[in-house]
């Protein structure tokens, strides 16, 4: 039998719907998927990450890990602009002797 999506699509789709507050049957019907493939494919999902880290991950815990992940990156991208002033800063007192 011929696999329809590619497994990429179908790990796109996965991410999408975990970091959706949409229901899987809104996001399946949008994406064009018959809702029980697409349920397939969530448990699949789940259980692989369960199989990975030792415990099933769930909608909440991947959204808080999105959220968590976009804030420590501002923090991140402040701490390397404040390092690139104290370069700056570092080289011109060098250079001006002070």
């Amino acid at each position: 039998m011929k696999e329809k999506y590619s497994e990429e699509f179908r790990s796109e789709a996965v991410s999408l719907a975990l970091g959706s507050d949409k229901p899987y049957s809104v996001i399946a019907r949008d994406l064009g998927v018959n809702y029980q493939t697409f349920g397939n494919w969530m448990r699949k999902a789940m259980s692989d990450d369960k199989a990975a880290t030792g415990k099933r991950i769930s909608k909440p815990d991947y959204q808080e890990l999105l959220k968590q992940n976009r804030v420590m990156a501002k923090e991140l991208k402040l701490r390397k602009q404040e390092i690139e002033i104290l370069k700056k800063a570092a080289a011109y007192f060098a250079k001006h002797d002070l």
